[in-house]
């Protein structure tokens, strides 16, 4: 398995605008790719702005997701006119329980 992390700074002003395209076109577009397995998005509010850290997560190929990525990047880019820093990680162990606690990956 394989992650890919994008992370930035955003105005709390801009913060909606980069959610929405994210939910409404990046979102979709993963999930039409054979190998996505989900995706997470985490905030912190830092000296006045939010550190905003996307990852999202492939079973592999993740060469077929770098279209959607790099539009996403370019929106980013356009809202916040800063570059996201983005890195890519090997997946070594994961596990999550739904609200039941019922493993739902391992």
């Amino acid at each position: 398995m394989k992650s890919r992390q994008v992370s930035f700074y955003v105005e709390a002003d801009d913060l909606g605008s980069v959610m929405d395209t994210v939910c409404s076109q990046v979102i979709p577009q993963f999930q039409e790719l054979p190998n996505f397995l989900g995706l997470t998005i985490i905030k912190a509010d830092r000296d006045g702005r939010s550190e905003v850290v996307s990852t999202s997560y492939w079973d592999d190929g993740l060469e077929d997701s770098e279209q959607v990525s790099t539009h996403f990047i370019d929106e980013i880019v356009r809202v916040t006119g800063t570059n996201p820093a983005r890195r890519v990680f090997d997946i070594l162990y994961a596990s999550v329980r739904d609200a039941n606690g019922d493993l739902c990956i391992e």
